[in-house]
């Protein structure tokens, strides 16, 4: 299964404009949800969290210029790895196979004065149950590195820059299924599979782009 790199887009050259952002700063009671889910805790039956608005560190009369069906967030945000995606795009991703483990967070959008509803999409947590490490390939310094535990990659990883000032890089990933959203938690990368990449591009999901990968992705069941 080929994998691609899917990054939201941020810069818009052509026409001069950076992508807005969403901003939780109106939800009652952000703080006692926003620090647990930046921190990786799923957080069940919560309320819907109303309202968003769209911001940027572009001039204010261009923070609603463009809606897109992934946003990234600022300000009052879940940050790390949480989009901000439509409805249209939350049910899109539920076709697929999702790594584990995700949630889903109802909100609304106030979009030009009208409410919208979008979610925070939180992915990625306990993202290297999906890796079979043992199986993966890496490198410091262009020499071969076999790593056999996550707690062996941490340190394998403080070695590289302390002992050697360089990087641990990766090589070949193994992960253990089948999936089309898979968290690369080595290299910060989300990967998605052919067929989710088809299926963004033909529905016209708006607000990503994407970008061949520098190391394998293989399938170890």
């Amino acid at each position: 299964m080929k994998y691609y790199k899917i990054d939201i887009k941020r810069r818009y050259p052509d026409i001069e404009r950076i992508s807005s952002s969403a901003n939780g700063r109106n939800v009652p009671n952000n703080e006692d949800y926003f620090d647990k889910i930046r921190k990786g805790e799923i957080i069940k039956n919560t309320p819907v969290f109303d309202y968003f608005v769209l911001t940027s560190f572009d001039e204010e009369p261009y923070w609603e210029w463009a809606l897109f069906d992934v946003h990234d967030g600022m300000g009052d945000y879940p940050g790390n790895s949480n989009w901000y995606v439509s409805n249209d795009l939350k049910l899109l991703l539920e076709n697929f196979k999702i790594a584990p483990k995700y949630h889903f967070y109802e909100t609304k959008l106030l979009y030009k004065d009208e409410k919208l509803k979008y979610w925070i999409f939180q992915y990625g947590v306990e993202a290297f149950t999906n890796y079979n490490l043992s199986e993966s390939d890496f490198s410091i310094n262009n020499n071969s590195i076999k790593i056999q535990s996550e707690i062996e990659y941490w340190e394998k990883k403080r070695e590289a820059r302390k002992k050697y000032q360089s990087v641990l890089k990766i090589e070949r990933l193994s992960i253990t299924n089948s999936y089309d959203f898979i968290f690369n938690q080595i290299n910060a990368d989300i990967l998605v599979s052919q067929n989710l990449r088809n299926a963004i591009e033909t529905m016209g999901i708006t607000g990503f782009e994407f970008s061949e990968l520098d190391y394998e992705v293989v399938i170890d069941l």
